[in-house]
């Protein structure tokens, strides 16, 4: 029996990368799933292989949450199965070009997934457990990244987004404070997962490609702080570092310091216009 058996999750981007990892994470100390993400096959094969491996059960919900609406119909859909005692906000998407090249609509589109939806999803995780005891602890983890310590240029629009999550996740935390839904703030640093292909990134600076972990080691990571209660969780020792740093820094050299880490959109890697129904065939994750 393991410490979250009887305690049922909901994923969302969970088809791969990290959302992938924390379903394992969450599979391996008992939690039944429910998964969502766009690419209903991949969704299928992990549901499988956790259940196989763990005997949990793990139910599927394909959906696209940029979509106005979808956030709460999945809600609904997992609910419908019995209480979501812990929820994980990791769907998101980034594009790696200048503000401009990219078409509004997926400016738009992935506000709406990476900010919209996730603040539905957390209202109605927190409204369901308004009353319940404080010692029953229910966990909301959201996904930031370390993006969220400064601007990025190329990134513009992403690292907003993520200064919003980080910013709304450590408000709750405190708002939350003895009572059972417990807040926790993910931020990973680069991650070897499909995101960067799909963002039409990856040529990165040295030191950027150095501070990539697996996205396992991350999913661990922040499964065992949001268990702990931690508000915040930077994973790797560089990132944390550069977090640090930054939070000293004017933000004109923070800004310049990122384009200089990140390297330059590789520009054969994403259309400059386009929506999910375009996408390249990774799901949006973050």
């Amino acid at each position: 029996m393991g410490e979250l058996s009887g305690q049922r999750a909901l994923v969302t981007g969970a088809s791969g990368g990290i959302g992938a990892e924390i379903a394992r994470a969450l599979a391996r100390r008992g939690a039944a799933l429910v998964l969502c993400a766009r690419r209903g096959a991949e969704l299928e094969e992990l549901a499988a292989e956790l259940r196989k491996a763990h005997g949990v059960a793990a139910d599927v919900v394909v959906a696209d949450l940029s979509v106005p609406g979808a956030a709460m119909e999945l809600w609904g859909k997992a609910t419908a199965g019995g209480p979501v005692d812990i929820l994980v906000n990791n769907a998101g998407f980034g594009h790696f070009r200048p503000f401009g090249d990219i078409a509004l609509e997926r400016e738009t589109e992935m506000l709406r997934l990476n900010i919209i939806a996730l603040v539905e999803l957390s209202h109605a995780f927190v409204a369901a457990h308004r009353d319940r005891p404080p010692e029953q602890a229910a966990y909301l983890m959201n996904v930031a990244s370390i993006a969220a310590w400064q601007p990025v240029p190329h990134f513009a629009t992403y690292a907003a987004s993520k200064v919003f999550v980080r910013n709304f996740s450590e408000a709750l935390h405190l708002e939350q404070k003895g009572k059972a839904v417990r807040v926790h703030c993910l931020c990973p640093g680069g991650t070897h997962t499909e995101f960067h292909a799909t963002a039409g990134a990856g040529n990165y600076g040295k030191l950027a490609n150095a501070s990539m972990l697996s996205a396992a080691d991350v999913a661990e990571q922040g499964v065992r702080a949001m268990l702990r209660g931690k508000k915040t969780l930077v994973t790797g020792v560089l990132n944390k570092l550069s977090c640090f740093f930054t939070g000293m820094s004017p933000r004109g050299v923070t800004s310049r310091a990122s384009m200089f880490v990140m390297g330059k959109p590789r520009r054969d890697a994403l259309p400059a216009t386009t929506s999910s129904a375009k996408l390249p065939a990774g799901d949006k994750g973050t």
